[in-house]
């Protein structure tokens, strides 16, 4: 079981889509240059929370189901436990291995929220939720750790 601390946090990629790939690559003369250097085709991160998105996983029956990382696996694959569908379920627990292609971030519904950026420059830093642009996928964060 999880403990309901875990529960109360969400993570979220610092822009908060869960890209993978660098199909667009900026030229060498733009000043996103240090960033996109700093960027990952990993995102993975211990303790945090993410999303089944696998239709074929055992059928169907974890998708969409919300899941805590315990431990990074190779970079790209993910030890997690599944979580209770709701409060009452008591249908959580499940350990599973998942590559990262099956998962996708999971995001913050309120201001204020404890995140981890996952990838960027900042990737494994904690921070604050200062402003949510949901259409956009993306959010304002304030470092919160030192």
């Amino acid at each position: 079981s999880v403990s309901s601390h875990k529960r109360d946090h969400h993570h979220i990629n610092a822009d908060a889509a869960n890209s993978t790939h660098h199909d667009n690559k900026k030229p060498k003369s733009c000043k996103d240059d240090k960033e996109d250097d700093k960027r990952r085709d990993y995102w993975l991160y211990p303790n945090i929370q993410v999303r089944i998105i696998s239709k074929k996983l055992a059928k169907g029956q974890y998708y969409k189901r919300k899941a805590i990382v315990r431990k990074v696996i190779d970079k790209y694959a993910a030890r997690v436990e599944v979580l209770e569908s709701s409060y009452k379920a008591r249908d959580g627990g499940d350990v599973l291995e998942i590559d990262q292609d099956d998962l996708e971030t999971v995001i913050p519904k309120e201001v204020g929220e404890k995140v981890r950026i996952l990838n960027g420059t900042f990737r494994g830093r904690k921070a604050r939720v200062v402003k949510l642009k949901k259409d956009k996928y993306r959010a304002d964060l304030r470092i919160s750790d030192g």
